[in-house]
C-alpha cells in the first residue's frame, strides 16, 4: 500500500547532531536512508522571529515505525521541541522495495 511510506523531516540544530540522528536512525533500521541538508531558518518562538541555521535530515521508512522514529529522535536531539513531519510518499518500484526491505 502507497500509504504507508513515507519521507520523515528531521531538523537538527547542529551538523553533528543531525550525523548522530541520522547514523542512530539507520544502525536501527528504523530508516532507509538519509541526507542531510543545511539552510537558514526563520520561525516563530517564545513571541519573537528566530533566525537559525539548521541541518535537515530527509529519511524514507514505513509509516509503522513512526512512534520509534520520534522516541529516538527526541533522546539525541536538543530542541525542546524538534521538527519530525512524516509525509505520505509514493515512488517507483525499485524505490519503495528497497525502503521495505532496509527496514525492521
Amino acid at each position: 500500500m502507497v500509504s504507508s511510506y513515507v519521507q520523515v523531516i528531521i531538523s537538527a540544530t547542529s551538523k553533528r547532531e543531525a550525523e548522530r540522528i541520522a547514523t542512530a536512525l539507520v544502525r536501527k533500521r528504523l530508516v532507509a536512508g538519509t541526507l542531510i541538508v543545511k539552510g537558514d531558518s526563520r520561525y516563530w518562538w517564545n513571541k519573537k522571529i528566530v533566525r537559525k541555521t539548521y541541518w535537515n535530515i530527509q529519511a524514507f521508512s514505513l509509516r509503522r515505525f513512526k512512534t520509534k522514529i520520534i522516541a529516538s529522535v527526541k533522546k539525541l536531539h536538543s530542541d525542546e521541541c524538534p521538527i519530525i513531519a512524516f509525509t505520505k510518499i509514493d515512488g517507483n518500484r525499485e524505490f519503495l522495495k528497497w525502503v521495505k526491505e532496509s527496514v525492521k
